[in-house]
């Protein structure tokens, strides 16, 4: 049986000015350094954004690890 593949959740805090495209890209890079070696990041899809004061936005996101 295969292993169920593990849905994580994150949060990366960008300048308000980045599109979303960059910020998924960012998010990925994110990602993919917290999961171990030999897996991989699937599925990431952004989230809300919200203002976290000057020209900063926080990004919620979710991602699967296979």
């Amino acid at each position: 049986m295969a292993d169920q593949p593990e849905v994580r959740t994150d949060k990366i805090t960008v300048p308000q000015r980045l599109d979303a495209n960059h910020v998924r890209a960012l998010a990925m890079q994110k990602a993919q350094h917290k999961v171990r070696r030999g897996h991989k990041v699937r599925d990431l899809h952004l989230g809300d954004s919200n203002p976290v004061g000057g020209q900063d936005v926080e990004w919620s996101y979710t991602y699967r690890v296979v």
